[in-house]
């Protein structure tokens, strides 16, 4: 028997890489145990789609962020947003490093997060010339 080719999506290798947003993030709400109390608590998330480009090729990253987390303030010192202007950031281009983490309630999984966010220094003034 012959086997097919693998049909999945590859996960992007753990390391440093240039991304580009490839549609504006989204604010998502979700519901959380609050570790000191034990309460329900209703907190928001960013969800950040991307797409990173390396020597393998091109490699699509989700990472959704709690509004709380030191790496939301990065993405958004990254990108240059003010929290109080109406902005729209797809195209836009960062640094960061992928790391695998896995979610306290199922260790048999991981999943790609974005940490030491960026700015790209070298963004050229035209956009379309990024090569990804």
């Amino acid at each position: 028997m012959r086997f097919p080719e693998y049909e999945g999506k590859a996960k992007i290798p753990a390391g440093h890489y240039q991304f580009r947003l490839n549609k504006e993030p989204e604010l998502i709400a979700f519901d959380y145990n609050d570790p000191n109390s034990g309460e329900k608590k209703k907190g928001r998330k960013v969800k950040i789609y991307a797409v990173g480009i390396c020597a393998d090729g091109e490699y699509y990253v989700i990472d959704a962020i709690p509004v709380w987390d030191e790496r939301y303030a990065d993405f958004k010192e990254a990108l240059g947003i003010n929290h109080s202007n109406d902005v729209e950031v797809a195209g836009s281009i960062f640094e960061a490093d992928i790391v695998y983490e896995s979610p306290k309630n199922d260790p048999t999984k991981s999943y790609a997060q974005f940490v030491n966010i960026t700015r790209r220094m070298d963004v050229p003034e035209n956009v379309d010339d990024v090569p990804f």
